[in-house]
C-alpha cells in the first residue's frame, strides 16, 4: 500500500539526488510554489518530509524569515522545531518550502537588498523541485497526474481542479491503487473523499440546515455545495431546503438514489416530511401527464389512507363487500411497501391486505357437517381467519382506523364466524365429545395459559423454533369457562364433578379452583411453580404454572386486546424456554378454551331468567338451565362435569346481553377447539429451510417457510436463479415463518407463472417452488 503523501514525500527526497563523485550533497531542496496550491497541505507532507517553510516566525508550522531558515540549516541539532516534523537523513533531506515565491525570485534577491537575499546563497548550495530550470512548478493536478508523479487519472475541467484543492488533505492518504482502481477521478469522485457519504450528508442538510452546516468543516460544506451543483442542479446556499425537497419528491435523475436513502431509513429525518408536503406540486394535467410519484408525499397518502377508512366504513352496505375488499387491497396495498408504512401512516394499507386475505379463506372455507372433519379443519387451517382479524385490528392505531376496520370485519368476518358457529353447534348437540383429564410422564410441566386460542397457539410454536413443537387439536370441556375447563386440563388424580353455577368440584364437593385447585395438584405430585417469581422447581419431577393475562385483557380491553398479546405470547415463550433452559425434558401448553372477538358486538338473544339457576349460573354466552324448567330453542348440551345438569348456549355469534365484544362460555370454533403445544428440545441443529405453503390474494403472495427462525428474504421471480428476473420483493418476514410479497401486477399479471424463491443474506437461492401469481396452493 503506497499513500498518495508516500508518493510526494518520495519526489521530494528524489529531487536531491546528486553526482557524489563531482558534488556535495545539496543542502537542501527548494520548493517554489507561486500559487500556494500546496499550502493547505504542508502539515501533513511534514510528517513524511523534513518541510522548513518561509514566513513568519511560527514554531508550530517550523516556519520562519529566510535569516531562520539558513540558521537552522547550518545548526540543525541547535533549532527548536516541532514534534510533528519528520527526522532529516540522507534518505529524507531538508526541503525549503516557498508559498507564494517564484523560483526566479530567489535567484533575483542575490542582486537586491531583499529579504530573500539569505535564501540566494543557500540556492546555490541546493536542488529544485522540480529540477529544470524554467519547468512550470508542479501542481497538485499536474503533479499527481503526471507519470512521475502518482499516474492517477485526473479529469482536466475546471470543477475537477477546484476540487481537488478542497480535499487534497483526504486525498494524500488515500492509497494510490485504490485511487486507480476507481478509475477516472472527477469533482464528484473527488469530493466523496471528505464526504464520506454525501447522499446521507445532503439528506441531513435538507432535514436539519442549521445543524449540518454547523457539523461541516469548510472543505466539507464546499465539498456538499459542489456536490449539490454538480449532481443534484441546485445550491443549497442559494435555494434552500424547499427546493431541495421538491426535486427529492420527483425522484428524477440522480434525485432517484436520494429517495431511496430515505426510503431506507426515514425514521432518520423526522423533518423531511413536512418539507415534501410543503414542496408538492399542484399538478395540472398537460397532455395526459401526471405526477410520476405521487407516493412521494405524505399528504397524498394520507388523502389515499382517508379514501379507504371511508370504503372500509361502508364496506357492510356493498352488495358483494368480498369483492370490494380485494379490489381496495388491489389499489392500496402497494402502500404498504412504501415509506410512509415504515413510518407508521399506511395503517390501513397493512389492514386492508389482511381483510383481504381474509375475505378469500372465508370464500373457500369448509362446510363440512360432521364435528370431527370441522375440527380437523380449524386446528390444520381455519384458525388463520381468527388469526388474520387479530391482525388486522393490530394495524389499526387511531379509535378512527379502528371503527373502520371493525365495520370491515362486520361484514367479512362476523357472518363467517357466527355461521361457522351455527354449524358446529348442530353437529355438537348430536354428541359432544369434550375431553377432561392429562396425563404427563415425568420431567414434564405444565403452563396453563388461559384464552390460549388455537391461532395464538401457532404463534407461539414459530416463537418457540427450532425447538420440537407439536400442535394438536382438542375439544374443550364444556362450557368453555375457566371453573369447567381449567380442571379438565390439570394432571390431577383426584375424582371431578359437577359443583355449583359452572365450577368443577373435587370429591368432597369444593370448587376446583385455587388453594384447592393447588391441592389437588400437591396430592398428584405435581408442583407449582409461580409464574411471576419464574419459579423452575424440580426438573425431575412434574410442574404446573399458570397465567390468565391474556384472559383478562381481552375483557377489560375488547378489541385492544389485538395491541397487548404479542406481548403476552412473548412472555409464555420466554417461560417455556426457561423451563427446559432449567432441565425440564418436556413442557405442555394446555388452556380451558379459546374466545369469540368480532368486528361489531354480538347480537343480543333472550333468554329468560327464570329458566336459569339465576345469576351466577349465568353468563353472556352460556347458562345453567334449570331441571325443570322449559327448554329454549337455542343449542344445549349436557355439561362435562355432570351429564343431569343442562348448559345452554347462546345461538351462533349471539350473547345473552348486548354489547359484548371479547367473549367466551359458547359452543364455537374458536372457543371450543383449544391447542395442546407440546415442546421438546430435539435435535436443534439447524434444519434445511422449507418453504411450507404459498396462498395469493390478488397480487399478494404469503409464504410459509420453516424453521421459523431462519434469516431469509423472499423475492417472486420469472425464474428461480435470475435475480433480473424478479417481479416481487425482496422481502424479509413479517415475523417469523412468514413473508408477504407483492408482485407488480404490469410485469407479472394474474396467471403468469413465476416462482417463489427463499435467498439467505448472501442472497444464495435456499428453497424455491413454482406458482401461478393471484392462484392458490
Amino acid at each position: 500500500m503506497t499513500l498518495v503523501r508516500a508518493v510526494v514525500a518520495k519526489a521530494l527526497g528524489d529531487a536531491a539526488a546528486f553526482n557524489a563523485g563531482a558534488n556535495s550533497a545539496p543542502a537542501a531542496v527548494l520548493w517554489a510554489d507561486p500559487d500556494r496550491a500546496w499550502e493547505p497541505v504542508i502539515r501533513s507532507l511534514q510528517e513524511a518530509v523534513p518541510i522548513l517553510v518561509l514566513g513568519e516566525y511560527d514554531l508550530a508550522i517550523a516556519q520562519g524569515p529566510a535569516l531562520w531558515l539558513r540558521a537552522v540549516l547550518a545548526s540543525p541539532d541547535a533549532a527548536e522545531l516541532p514534534p510533528h516534523l519528520a527526522e532529516r537523513d540522507e534518505r529524507n533531506p531538508w526541503v525549503i518550502y516557498l508559498p507564494g515565491i517564484s523560483r526566479g525570485s530567489v535567484v533575483e534577491a542575490s542582486t537586491l537588498d531583499d529579504s530573500l537575499a539569505p535564501l540566494a546563497e543557500v540556492a546555490t548550495r541546493s536542488n529544485w523541485w522540480p529540477s529544470a530550470i524554467g519547468q512550470t512548478p508542479w501542481t497538485p493536478h499536474s503533479f499527481l497526474a503526471s507519470k512521475q508523479g502518482a499516474g492517477l487519472d485526473l479529469a482536466g475541467d475546471a470543477s475537477t481542479k477546484a476540487a481537488l484543492g478542497e480535499v487534497l488533505d483526504k486525498l494524500l492518504l488515500e492509497d494510490v491503487d485504490d485511487l486507480k482502481r476507481k478509475g477516472r477521478l472527477d469533482s464528484a469522485r473527488l469530493r466523496h473523499l471528505v464526504l464520506d457519504d454525501h447522499v446521507r450528508t445532503l439528506l441531513d442538510w435538507i432535514d436539519d440546515p442549521e445543524a449540518t452546516r454547523a457539523s461541516l468543516t469548510g472543505v466539507r460544506w464546499k465539498a456538499l455545495v459542489a456536490s449539490c451543483k454538480d449532481t443534484y442542479g441546485f445550491s443549497p446556499e442559494k435555494d434552500g431546503t424547499l427546493t431541495a425537497a421538491s426535486k427529492l419528491g420527483s425522484r428524477a435523475g440522480e434525485w432517484n438514489a436520494v429517495w431511496q436513502r430515505f426510503a431506507e431509513n426515514p425514521g432518520r429525518y423526522p423533518n423531511i416530511p413536512g418539507l415534501l408536503d410543503q414542496a408538492r406540486p399542484s399538478v395540472v394535467p398537460l397532455f395526459g401527464d401526471t405526477d410520476p410519484h405521487p407516493d412521494s408525499w405524505p399528504s397524498w397518502n394520507r388523502d389515499q389512507e382517508e379514501a379507504l377508512r371511508s370504503a372500509l366504513g361502508v364496506l357492510t352496505t356493498h352488495p358483494d363487500p368480498r369483492s370490494r375488499v380485494v379490489e381496495l387491497a388491489a389499489v392500496h396495498s402497494p402502500r404498504e411497501e412504501n415509506v410512509w408504512a415504515v413510518l407508521g401512516q399506511a395503517p390501513l394499507a397493512r389492514a386492508v391486505g389482511h381483510l383481504a386475505e381474509l375475505a378469500d379463506r372465508v370464500a373457500t372455507a369448509s362446510s363440512a357437517s360432521d364435528l370431527e372433519a370441522q375440527v380437523a379443519w380449524y386446528g390444520n387451517e381455519g384458525h388463520t381467519v381468527d388469526d388474520l382479524a387479530l391482525r388486522a385490528i393490530a394495524s389499526a392505531k387511531t379509535a378512527q382506523d379502528r371503527t373502520a376496520v371493525a365495520a370491515a370485519l362486520g361484514a367479512l368476518y362476523d357472518s363467517w364466524v357466527d355461521e361457522s358457529a351455527r354449524a358446529f353447534q348442530k353437529a355438537a348437540v348430536a354428541g359432544y365429545p369434550g375431553k377432561t383429564g392429562l396425563d404427563i410422564a415425568a420431567a414434564t410441566a405444565v403452563v396453563y395459559v388461559d384464552a390460549l386460542r388455537f391461532d395464538l397457539a401457532t404463534r407461539v410454536a414459530r416463537r418457540l423454533s427450532p425447538l420440537v413443537v407439536a400442535v394438536e387439536t382438542r375439544l374443550a370441556a364444556f362450557p368453555s369457562v375457566t371453573p369447567t375447563g381449567q380442571p379438565a386440563v390439570a394432571p390431577v388424580a383426584i375424582t371431578v364433578g359437577g359443583g355449583t353455577a359452572f365450577d368443577a368440584a373435587d370429591d368432597q364437593g369444593r370448587s376446583l379452583k385455587g388453594a384447592i385447585l393447588r391441592s389437588a395438584l400437591a396430592s398428584a405430585n405435581v408442583q407449582f411453580l409461580e409464574w411471576n417469581a419464574a419459579e423452575t422447581g424440580d426438573p425431575a419431577g412434574k410442574a404446573w404454572t399458570q397465567t390468565n393475562s391474556i384472559d383478562s385483557l381481552g375483557h377489560s380491553h375488547g378489541h385492544a386486546l389485538a395491541d397487548l398479546v404479542d406481548q403476552q405470547l412473548d412472555l409464555v415463550a420466554e417461560r417455556v424456554r426457561g423451563l427446559l433452559d432449567a432441565g425440564w425434558r418436556r413442557v405442555v401448553i394446555v388452556t380451558d378454551h379459546g374466545f369469540l372477538l368480532p368486528g361489531q358486538p354480538a347480537q343480543k338473544v333472550t333468554l329468560p331468567l327464570q329458566v336459569t339457576e339465576g345469576d351466577t349460573a349465568r353468563k353472556p354466552r352460556v347458562a345453567r338451565l334449570k331441571a325443570a324448567a322449559a327448554r329454549p330453542d337455542f343449542p344445549i348440551l349436557p355439561w362435562t362435569w355432570d351429564s343431569s345438569v343442562d348448559m345452554v348456549s347462546a345461538p351462533g355469534t349471539a350473547a345473552f346481553e348486548a354489547g359484548r365484544l371479547y367473549e367466551h362460555g359458547g359452543l364455537s370454533l374458536q372457543e371450543c377447539v383449544i391447542p395442546v403445544v407440546t415442546v421438546t428440545r430435539g435435535d436443534t441443529a439447524a434444519a434445511p429451510v422449507q418453504i411450507e405453503a404459498v396462498r395469493w390474494t390478488g397480487q399478494r403472495c404469503r409464504i410459509d417457510y420453516g424453521p421459523a427462525e431462519a434469516e431469509v428474504v423472499a423475492e417472486v421471480r420469472l425464474r428461480p436463479a435470475d435475480a433480473p428476473s424478479t417481479v416481487g420483493g425482496p422481502k424479509s418476514p413479517t415475523e417469523p415463518g412468514e413473508v408477504k410479497v407483492l408482485v407488480d401486477e404490469e410485469v407479472a399479471p394474474s396467471g403468469t407463472v413465476a416462482w417463489v424463491v427463499l435467498l439467505d443474506p448472501a442472497g444464495a437461492v435456499l428453497a424455491q417452488t413454482q406458482t401461478t401469481v393471484g392462484g392458490t396452493e
